[in-house]
């Protein structure tokens, strides 16, 4: 009855089971003071304690502090009674900690494993995981100063904050070099994040004859930048000592990610993507010389000019990636080119990518609350967006992909405009050079129009429609003669509609198809009895 690890058995054939030790403690005091009702404190501390930390940095202390200054109360703005119902200045700084890691993430640990002994497999143990005895909570700072305001006989409210938000020691698992074996990365405190913002809401509610109103708008802006983690991000040429110049990059030592990645001096998760050529579409120079500057516009191969630029390029010794080669199964009339974005004569490659400047994280955010009411009927909505966000969308076979499957359908957008140019039949009636989609495939994986690209990147700004409520209350008369208090009648939606230039599912869920926001309509009743 004492066993809890039934695979720790010694002659079981088909059993398991595992057992694993967590626990913490806290310690918690607060602090308030309160003078006249015009200056207010208080104070905070707690002491917290994990087991997923060494003994030598097990607890972690985390203060807080708080303050308000009443200033409407003072004596020097009597004279601001007839307008000014409310003012508070406010000021705040508290520290939270996180233990957010595997029970022993700080020893280093073993599994089971066979190798062989005289020609025959033989069970041992072997460490997976490298130890960091040095692990310690994650902590997250945050300073806020604020502005209350209630004017004009409590009609207008007026909320005002500024904020900076530090995560310090962020407890990640960084990548580690494949010569130190099967062994598992430990978890360092290895990275900062910086959030520095603005928050505010102003809202107005009066009544003018019959009618009563009130309308709340909010706005927040944020800036998110990562400021410690790997190092410093370098890119660029570098002369040798015999002349010889060498293009290097150290992205994949400071940061971690593919198409997005988490980098010293930028957005979290900030779009890292290779970008279609941009020529001016002249193809050749005066003297018959191919222009390096010359090709298609937007980087898509439309025209017979456009394809006798390429076969120049190539001709010369220029390479383009991924497919290189100019044929039907590899770069052909309706394919993207890339920018050769280092100069080094191949276009599309790895060293290519090049940071967006823009994430999956809206810098603004922004709500409006309205709603009226006459007599016995109400009118209420509720509307809510972001912006300054973008959206990495595809390539996804059966959305935007013009990569086909068997079983999946197009998109309709891609179905009737995608590019077709057959040149053995110029006069095909299928033809379509200047679509928005490039062309249909069959390797949907290997397709040249395929890469990670900004081609795929979409503004994600939206505003949604979230709510939207009319009702009726019956007159008590009526309510009174089916034995009722009050009955009111109403209809509400949810969801009704979003404005945005996404062209995926839905801006506020991100960039992946998935459950979409339900809309919802409904009719119902509120009976008091």
């Amino acid at each position: 009855p004492s066993l809890t690890v039934p695979n720790a058995a010694t002659e079981m054939v088909s059993i398991g089971g595992s057992a694993s030790d967590y626990s913490t403690r806290s310690f918690f005091g607060r602090l308030n003071y309160a003078y006249k009702q015009r200056y207010l404190f208080e104070a905070n501390l707690r002491y917290d304690g994990s087991s997923r930390f060494d003994k030598s940095n097990r607890f972690g202390v985390f203060p807080s502090f708080s303050g308000a200054w009443r200033i409407s109360e003072e004596a020097f703005m009597d004279g601001s009674r007839s307008w000014l119902d409310n003012l508070k200045l406010r000021a705040s700084w508290g520290k939270l900690g996180n233990n957010s890691v595997g029970n022993y993430a700080y020893q280093a640990t073993y599994n089971s494993v066979n190798y062989s002994l005289g020609g025959t497999a033989v069970s041992a143990l072997a460490a997976n995981s490298i130890a960091n005895s040095l692990l310690q909570w994650e902590s997250t700072a945050i300073t806020n100063i604020g502005l209350d305001m209630l004017m004009l006989h409590n009609r207008l409210t007026v909320e005002l904050d500024a904020y900076h938000k530090l995560t310090d020691g962020i407890l990640y698992q960084p990548s580690i070099y494949l010569t130190m074996g099967v062994k598992t990365a430990p978890y360092k405190n290895i990275a900062e994040v910086k959030n520095r913002g603005i928050e505010t809401t102003i809202g107005w509610s009066d009544r003018k004859g019959a009618v009563d109103y009130f309308i709340k708008g909010n706005l927040a802006y944020n800036k998110n930048e990562v400021s410690k983690y790997k190092g410093t991000y370098e890119t660029g040429w570098v002369v040798g000592e015999n002349g010889e110049k060498t293009y290097k990059t150290n992205i994949g030592d400071v940061s971690t990610g593919s198409a997005t990645r988490v980098v010293e001096g930028k957005t979290m998760n900030e779009y890292y993507l290779l970008k279609p050529y941009s020529g001016n579409g002249s193809h050749f120079n005066a003297d018959g010389s191919v222009n390096i500057a010359g090709g298609p516009k937007d980087g898509m191969i439309r025209t017979e000019e456009d394809m006798s630029w390429l076969t120049a390029m190539v001709a010369a010794g220029y390479n383009f990636y991924p497919n290189q080669t100019i044929n039907k199964s590899k770069i052909w009339y309706g394919d993207y080119i890339y920018a050769d974005s280092n100069g080094d004569g191949i276009y599309g490659n790895s060293y290519d990518s090049n940071f967006m400047g823009s994430s999956s994280l809206p810098k603004f955010n922004f709500g409006l609350q309205m709603g009226a009411s006459y007599k016995n009927i109400d009118v209420s909505m509720n509307w809510a967006g972001a912006a300054d966000f973008d959206l990495l969308w595809g390539p996804v076979v059966g959305y935007n992909s013009t990569g086909t499957r068997i079983g999946y359908g197009l998109m309709k957008d891609v179905a009737y405009n995608h590019y077709f140019y057959d040149p053995a039949n110029p006069n095909d009636e299928r033809t379509n050079l200047y679509a928005k989609y490039p062309r249909l495939t069959c390797n949907e994986s290997s397709s040249q129009n395929a890469q990670q690209s900004s081609l795929f990147l979409y503004s994600g700004d939206y505003l949604k429609l979230k709510n939207l409520t009319v009702g009726y209350t019956l007159p008590s008369v009526i309510a009174k003669r089916v034995l009722t208090q009050s009955i009111r009648l109403y209809f509400s939606g949810e969801n009704l509609f979003t404005i945005t230039s996404f062209p995926g599912q839905d801006p506020e869920l991100g960039a992946s198809p998935g459950y979409t926001s339900i809309k919802q309509i409904s009719f119902g009743a509120n009976i008091t009895f």
